[in-house]
């Protein structure tokens, strides 16, 4: 009977001397133990000596450890300013901490993620070092200036469209070496097609008598302002690009430890490789596409040295896609506990959305990852390389929907970068024959179990029989 009368705790204080804090634009919701203050909630506002006043008010309270949900960017500041002073910061998704409906308030939300937090409910979302977080933005950056001037591009291939200017027919691409001299011609006011058409390369396939043909537009004055403004933009962008290509440059030298033993500086004796730039005359003997060539090459040996292991051995993942990996995560995988953990953090992990042995229908949680994102573009790029990974691509495609083969394949390729971080082992490629070689065993040891089933024995061709089948099939 005393059992029965026992009053049973069913959740259990884990973390005492915690805090919630549920973020805004101009106000911070700070929630602690009502034990420890007097005054349980308090609202600071987002400037920052408010938020050092936060901070000084946690320490007063025993406060060592802190949750807040990643509300847009207005939680950066504070993640900051409160690691800076000694507290051990937790980043939570909002989806952790959805209250029941019909109680919502930035009150009773930041005492929500204190309770939740002081059980043990709560886990913190991956964030990279502080000596990591310089060369993660100047990356994202650099993203979005490219993706900004491939914008420009389409705004200039819509100008010379309207001109009925149809260089984009004749050239593959018109950034390119010819393109962009006969664009900027065009701009400072050449109209002759065989005089444009002369600036072509010897490489160029197309004839100067096609390009010329190409070169017979309109040439109304709305249009080829429209063409020169996109140009001056695409300039101005392709400088910015190449300052933070130097400033990544830079943070990849500061993340290298001191002892590598690959060749320093090897990234900082490579010019910019620029993509035309304000001036496409230049001294230099070098192609734009060799100049691009011998960057990725000395960035990825720069990547490298950063990293501990040449990710580029890896099939399907090129420097960009290493970049990515290295300024998203860092050479440390310490957070990540195994291979599992780091595939479920990237999203290509299976779901696990099952409810009395059968899985729930609907479409599991969409996680947005920038490394995730970027190992599914290298997985589609694996339908035509002819190695290991490649093979077992293609093989996934012919049983399964191609979206679940590219995330199979990209969680593999997952597996082995977190494997070669983690070890300092180096890719080495099987081949397509140890695949062969794979899936003809596991194809014989399927009929072997079919024959036993069946009450035969498989028995292995004689030479003799070999030469009757033959001589059979010649007949």
């Amino acid at each position: 009977m005393a059992r029965k009368n026992r009053k049973m705790q069913r959740l259990r204080v884990v973390n005492p001397d915690c805090a919630g804090i549920d973020i805004g634009k101009d106000r911070h919701f700070v929630a602690v133990d009502p034990a420890t203050s007097s005054e349980p909630v308090r609202a600071f506002d987002g400037f920052t000596r408010d938020l050092e006043a936060m901070a000084d008010w946690l320490s007063s309270c025993g406060v060592k450890k802190v949750a807040m949900e990643s509300t847009s960017v207005y939680w950066i500041p504070v993640y900051e300013v409160l690691e800076r002073a000694g507290f051990e910061v937790l980043l939570v998704p909002p989806r952790m901490t959805k209250q029941i409906a019909g109680r919502k308030s930035d009150v009773l939300d930041c005492q929500w993620i204190w309770q939740l937090l002081s059980y043990g409910l709560l886990r913190g979302a991956f964030r990279p070092g502080d000596a990591v977080c310089p060369l993660r933005s100047y990356v994202r950056q650099m993203k979005r200036l490219t993706e900004d001037r491939s914008r420009c591009v389409q705004h200039m291939q819509k100008a010379l469209t309207e001109m009925n200017v149809r260089l984009d027919s004749v050239l593959t691409d018109i950034t390119g070496r010819t393109g962009m001299k006969i664009l900027r011609a065009i701009i400072d006011g050449e109209r002759d097609p065989q005089r444009l058409a002369s600036f072509r390369h010897r490489q160029i396939k197309a004839s100067a008598d096609r390009i010329a043909a190409s070169l017979e537009g309109t040439w109304r004055e709305e249009h080829l302002f429209a063409l020169e403004q996109a140009m001056q933009r695409y300039d101005f962008l392709d400088r910015q690009i190449e300052d933070c290509e130097a400033r990544i440059a830079e943070q990849i030298d500061d993340l290298t430890p001191p002892d590598s033993s690959a060749d320093d500086g090897a990234f900082d004796e490579m010019p910019p490789p620029g993509a035309g730039g304000a001036a496409p005359d230049t001294a230099s003997h070098r192609s734009a596409g060799r100049k691009r060539a011998l960057h990725d090459k000395a960035l990825a040996t720069a990547l490298t040295n950063m990293m501990g292991v040449d990710l580029t051995a890896i099939p399907t993942i090129g420097t960009g896609t290493a970049l990515t990996i290295a300024s998203e995560i860092g050479p440390d995988f310490s957070a990540f506990p195994s291979a599992q953990h780091f595939c479920s953090w990237l999203g290509v992990a299976p779901g696990t959305r099952i409810s009395g042995g059968k899985p729930l229908p609907g479409r599991a949680h969409k996680a947005i990852n920038p490394v995730g994102q970027a190992l599914r573009m290298a997985a589609m790029s694996a339908r035509r390389s002819q190695t290991f990974i490649g093979a077992r691509h293609r093989a996934r495609l012919a049983r399964k929907d191609t979206p679940v083969a590219i995330t199979a394949t990209a969680r593999e390729i997952a597996c082995l970068i977190y494997l070669m971080v983690t070890r300092g082992e180096e890719y080495v490629e099987k081949g397509m024959d140890a695949y062969e070689k794979r899936r003809i065993d596991r194809t014989l040891a399927n009929l072997h179990r079919k024959a036993r089933t069946l009450g035969y024995k498989l028995v292995q061709p004689t030479e003799d029989q070999e030469a009757t089948k033959d001589r059979m099939a010649m007949a």
